[in-house]
């Protein structure tokens, strides 16, 4: 049986990024999307193993995902920032919350380009969905 990947660990990113690349529906619907995306978690001092990082950014081009770039600091670095807490994180990539609810709610919310965002809301829905499906092991 394969390891939990630890999420977020760079690890995880590496396989999440791969994956999308892999995914044959992402790739369809993410083609025309050129720009990288950037996810936040809001409290990473309430998770028990802290990654080494404050963000990952995507590198996301026609429907792939080109490789991805870690944030140390907390700056914003892409023209579409997503920003959640831990645990809401964790209930999106579980598939317990809907991202689309999730951002109208407030529960993840975005800065940046929402009008590209919601352009390509059905590539966002599809890459919610490959990172469901990575094992993942969470630590809060």
């Amino acid at each position: 049986m394969a390891e939990k990947l630890l999420f977020p660990s760079e690890s995880w990113i590496m396989d999440y990024c791969s994956r999308l690349s892999n995914s044959t529906e992402y790739n369809r619907l993410g083609l025309g999307w050129h720009d990288p995306i950037q996810f936040k978690i809001t409290d990473l001092e309430n998770v028990k193993v802290e990654p080494g990082f404050r963000s990952f950014v995507l590198d996301l081009n026609d429907g792939r995902c080109n490789g991805y770039h870690l944030i140390d600091e907390d700056s914003e670095s892409a023209p579409i920032v997503l920003y959640s807490s831990y645990s809401d994180w964790k209930r999106i990539l579980e598939g317990k919350v809907n991202p689309t609810q999730a951002m109208l709610n407030g529960i993840l919310k975005v800065k940046g380009n929402i009008v590209l965002l919601m352009k390509y809301a059905a590539a966002a829905t599809e890459m919610v969905k490959v990172a469901g499906k990575i094992d993942t092991e969470f630590r809060a």
